[in-house]
């Protein structure tokens, strides 16, 4: 077991040993998430997106928006853009 300290920034290093051991190097992904039943934080390295792509999804389920209408408002936008620089 080691004991961490989260710093002014709320970061925390994860122990060498620990990294080793789960093959954590710089520049991997983590998933962190937290269980209320232990109270406790969960880090999980990513191997794969696709393993976490449906709550990725998830996360986004309840923007409702139209991406037609996203698109049309863009496309006027670079239209008017453009047809001011140019005058």
């Amino acid at each position: 077991m080691s004991i961490v300290t989260v710093n002014q920034k709320s970061l925390v290093v994860i122990p060498k040993n620990v990294r080793d051991k789960c093959s954590i190097y710089p520049g991997d992904k983590l998933k962190v998430s937290y269980d209320p039943n232990n109270e406790s934080v969960i880090m999980k390295k990513i191997t794969d997106v696709k393993s976490i792509s449906s709550e990725v999804v998830g996360m986004w389920g309840d923007n409702k928006f139209d991406l037609q209408e996203v698109r049309e408002s863009s496309d006027d936008r670079i239209k008017k853009l453009l047809e001011n620089k140019f005058q």
